[in-house]
């Protein structure tokens, strides 16, 4: 027998559609995590790879991570964040901040990239990226006029 169902798969989005349709609803840590290793152009599996010190390690290092991007779930221990962080870039005290504070004390992140006024988006051609809108920076939102600068 087979059975049908409806189509609800959808292409992912590309950085700038996110940030531009993501509401100012509250970032999760896991949500932040997965930004922030996307926007370093990483795979899970790529992390994984860095973080196993030999190929046993492989296993644990990509459960670690799968669970870490799940929300819900945040790191136990700051040796944790600094190793994921000797891998790609992100802040773990905005990490700290959207695992602890209330959320009308968390930081502007953009939903795009993850970048915040801590962590900017930077090139050797531009510098360091700025607000686009609430929800999103210049680099995910390259055509717009930027509000205000996140340095």
């Amino acid at each position: 027998m087979m059975h049908a169902f409806p189509r609800t798969f959808t292409m992912p989005m590309q950085r700038g559609e996110r940030a531009a349709t993501a509401s100012a609803a509250a970032l999760t840590p896991a949500v932040y995590l997965r930004l922030r290793r996307e926007a370093a152009g990483m795979s899970i599996k790529e992390v994984a790879g860095m973080l196993a010190r030999n190929a046993d390690e492989v296993a644990p290092a990509l459960d670690l991570i799968y669970v870490l991007e799940t929300p819900g779930n945040t790191a136990r221990h700051p040796e944790t964040l600094e190793a994921l962080r000797s891998v790609f870039p992100f802040d773990p005290d905005v990490y700290r901040q959207l695992a602890t504070d209330p959320v009308d004390s968390h930081p502007r992140i953009c939903r795009g990239c993850g970048c915040s006024h801590w962590d900017p988006c930077t090139s050797d051609e531009h510098g360091a990226c700025a607000w686009a809108t609430d929800t999103a920076c210049t680099v995910c939102l390259p055509d717009t006029v930027p509000v205000e600068c996140c340095q």
